[in-house]
């Protein structure tokens, strides 16, 4: 799998089979340089409009399967859900702007694994502190912030409480369920 930021809040999943787009403006939606089948939305302001019918569009709490590729809606509790996708034998966790932090149940629930893609423009309940705290919970060997572009002060705190204050972006992420590593990494990526 590889992972590539679009966006703001735009993430591209490239599987081996299945590609799944999170968040796409319209525009991005009306190019052919990033196809897609799967479109996960993570707030409700994202809008699908013009989508033809052979699309799979996600928003909202779930089980979903399409083509080998499993998706999981958890409602987040005030509204947003959060997404918990199986492909290509690694479990990414995507979670766009959480209003209220999940419940101790919608944690052991979510339960990520290998990689948790984050919004960090959070508010108070919702911190860089209570993200790493559940990332550790749930075992992911990849935690990617998304959602900071606009605001570079909430990318500053969120890398100093994550102790990556020196952090570069890369292009993109290319995983491998055999290669994952043993403790929990923090990775940029650059809006392509």
């Amino acid at each position: 799998m590889e992972i590539r930021k679009i966006g703001d809040q735009t993430i591209f999943l490239k599987g081996k089979k299945e590609n799944i787009l999170i968040n796409p403006s319209k525009e991005l939606l009306n190019t052919n340089k990033y196809q897609s089948r799967v479109i996960i939305f993570t707030d409700e302001s994202f809008d699908e409009l013009g989508l033809d019918n052979e699309k799979v569009i996600i928003r909202g709490p779930g089980e979903y399967e399409v083509g080998g590729v499993e998706v999981l809606g958890i409602n987040g509790g005030g509204g947003e859900p959060v997404y918990v996708v199986n492909m290509d034998g690694i479990t990414v966790c995507v979670m766009g702007d959480l209003k209220e932090a999940l419940t101790d149940k919608k944690v052991d629930r979510v339960n990520a694994g290998d990689v948790l893609i984050t919004s960090i423009k959070k508010n108070d309940k919702v911190g860089g502190k209570l993200l790493l705290e559940w990332a550790k919970k749930w075992g992911v060997n990849y935690l990617l912030p998304m959602g900071y572009d606009n605001e570079k002060e909430d990318l500053t705190k969120f890398l100093d409480i994550t102790d990556q204050e020196s952090l570069e972006p890369i292009e993109s992420l290319k995983i491998e369920k055999d290669n994952l590593p043993d403790g929990m990494e923090v990775v940029l990526l650059k809006n392509i």
